[in-house]
């Protein structure tokens, strides 16, 4: 099972996203630093489309929203079909 964020921390990553957005940063730095936060975001919860929310739903959705809908996703697990 994957190492998830708590809520917390989701939403950290969310404004830290926003904040790297709003900045003044450009180019290869800026490509660099929006990876490494997408890649701990997705790689800490379960939603695939968690960054789907922070680009299509904000600023609609607060980050404490986005953090919710996240942590409210259940996948769907299949059943086991070697154990037929």
């Amino acid at each position: 099972m994957k190492n998830l964020l708590t809520r917390e921390e989701i939403i950290a990553l969310i404004r830290e996203i926003d904040r790297l957005g709003r900045s003044s940063i450009e180019g290869d730095e800026f490509d660099r630093k929006l990876e490494k936060l997408h890649s701990r975001l997705e790689s800490g919860v379960l939603d695939p489309s968690i960054t789907n929310y922070i680009y299509l739903e904000m600023p609609e959705l607060t980050p404490e929203e986005i953090a919710d809908r996240a942590l409210a996703y259940k996948p769907i697990i299949l059943p086991d079909e070697s154990r037929r």
